[in-house]
């Protein structure tokens, strides 16, 4: 039997994440707070994981964050640019700030 292993590098190449984040996850998952894999390897030597833990938490992980939400019609998306705008002018207005006159300053 022949299993796939991951170093640091391999992980890095998979995972689109700074090495930095990579060390939070484990450090993360140690503490108990991730589910990300914890590596296995002898004291003072380079971690190492089983590939097919790593890609299974992957597919996991995909599956939690894409939800099966409709995506927004560019018509709605306009919408709501101009709604959030006009909330934005509400918001500025009510404070006696205006835009038009900053910029002259």
């Amino acid at each position: 039997m022949n299993k796939k292993i991951f170093t640091v590098e391999n992980l890095l190449e998979v995972l689109p994440v700074s090495r930095a984040t990579l060390d939070r996850w484990i450090r993360e998952a140690r503490e108990g707070q991730s589910d990300f894999p914890i590596p296995f390897s002898l004291p003072g030597r380079r971690m190492l994981w089983d590939a097919h833990v790593v890609e299974q938490w992957i597919e996991n992980r995909h599956k939690a964050t894409s939800p099966n939400v409709p995506a927004k019609s560019e018509k709605q998306k306009a919408r709501e640019f101009i709604e959030r705008q006009q909330r934005a002018k509400a918001t500025l207005a009510r404070h006696g700030i205006d835009r038009k006159t900053q910029g002259e300053a």
